[in-house]
């Protein structure tokens, strides 16, 4: 019976590391066979004709103890990392996390160990490999897609812009959609609120959002002055004094028409802030007028006979009493108020409170609002019409340009 022999022994053979015992044992001629044949028309060759390139380095190693010594002890770790990488439970959720570190190893030690044992080291798929080069962070922009391949995202002027913004000290108290109109009224930039909302999180600019509150749906006016809400909203000062600020705005373009601020708890100062509100917006102009507040205290006396007066135009409405809906226009305005501008102060005393109050709601005023699409509340309040759509032919240029931008990039993570 004729004798076949492990492809081990030939290899040995090849690499010079088969025994001189085992070498008499097998007859001259196949000894020849494996020294003179040749193997170019052997099926699956392509796969391992390296280690024909490799047999000398090999022998060089096992000829020199210290460097078999070191590649022993390499493959020793490598065996280990691989065991314990594949008993850990969310090691793909790993994988994942590390893929940007994982396609550079990989690609620059392909062309001495090649991509298929690259892979294998690291127990990866070809497939999962290809997905995650697709999707590899561009080095111009970490954390942002490869221009060449996602040509539609924002360029990096764009991204700039609003890293730029997000970063001004002047509006670092804005809320993000603010910030977000801010760039389109100055006319810095084009994209939509979803594009700017994930590149403001993409970038670790995401202002750092306050506890919601859900607000019952409120009425709403379809013009300036025809539906005024009235209301205090509290404060407490680093001194520990409670402060009381009482608001009036515009239901329509959410503007504040008026408030006081006091460590006094009164109808009187809601009735003075009322009445200073009406002669100074001219309201006596103003066929009818609805007042929206609470049942609170400070709400009656005085400001109840003002508004109950028969010369007078007023209305007052107890908001979920005399009429079902919520006064939640000013609550959301009080909101406002607290979490970008006093929150982020450092804020004394009461004293303190008073002269920033009188900053605070010249900047709420004239800052862009979203529900009113950009505009500013005082220029709603003198006239201007929200108009949703009021950027919508910038943004679809800004699209169309986008993809010629972005294919045009030098992308330094393209291989």
């Amino acid at each position: 019976m004729k004798r076949t022999y492990h492809t081990d022994i030939i290899i040995q053979y090849k690499l010079g590391l088969l025994s001189s015992d085992i070498i008499k044992q097998i007859p001259s001629s196949t000894i020849h066979n494996w020294k003179t044949r040749s193997v170019s028309e052997i099926f699956g060759l392509d796969n391992v004709n390296d280690i024909q390139q490799h047999i000398m380095m090999i022998k060089d190693i096992m000829a020199v103890k210290s460097l078999l010594k070191l590649t022993k002890t390499l493959y020793t770790i490598y065996n280990t990392y691989n065991t314990i990488l594949k008993s850990i439970p969310n090691r793909n959720k790993i994988l994942r996390n590390s893929q940007d570190i994982i396609i550079k190893t990989i690609e620059n030690v392909k062309e001495n160990i090649g991509k298929k044992r690259a892979l294998k080291a690291f127990g990866v798929s070809a497939q999962q490999y290809y997905s995650w080069k697709r999707k590899m962070n561009c080095k111009l922009i970490p954390q942002t897609f490869c221009r060449k391949k996602y040509k539609r995202q924002l360029t990096i002027n764009e991204v700039n812009t609003i890293k730029n913004y997000l970063n001004a000290p002047e509006i670092k108290n804005w809320g993000l959609s603010s910030v977000y109109y801010k760039i389109l009224r100055d006319k810095k930039a084009f994209f939509s609120k979803t594009s700017f909302y994930k590149y403001a999180r993409i970038l670790n600019l995401w202002r750092k959002a306050e506890k919601k509150v859900k607000y019952g749906k409120g009425i709403r006016a379809t013009k300036p002055k025809e539906i005024l809400h009235m209301d205090i909203t509290k404060f407490k000062t680093k001194d520990q004094s409670k402060v009381n600020i009482y608001f009036i705005v515009d239901n329509y373009s959410r503007c504040i028409l008026g408030w006081k601020a006091s460590t006094e708890y009164s109808a009187n100062i809601a009735f003075e802030n009322l009445k200073e509100v009406y002669h100074k917006h001219n309201l006596n102009n103003i066929p009818f007028i609805e007042l929206i507040t609470d049942g609170g205290s400070e709400n009656k006396g005085k400001v109840s006979l003002f508004a109950n007066d028969c010369n007078n135009n007023i209305k007052k409405l107890i908001a979920q009493t005399d009429i079902i809906l919520s006064n939640s226009m000013i609550e959301s305005v009080n909101k406002r108020i607290k979490y970008d501008f006093l929150y982020r102060n450092e804020i004394i005393s009461p004293e303190d409170l008073y002269k920033l109050l009188a900053i605070i709601v010249e900047e709420y005023n004239n800052k862009p609002h979203s529900a009113l699409f950009g505009l500013t509340p005082n220029e709603v309040l003198k006239g201007q019409i929200p108009d949703k759509n009021l950027f919508a032919n910038d943004i679809t240029n800004a699209r169309k340009k986008r993809y010629t931008i972005n294919n045009n990039e030098a992308c330094l993570s393209c291989y």
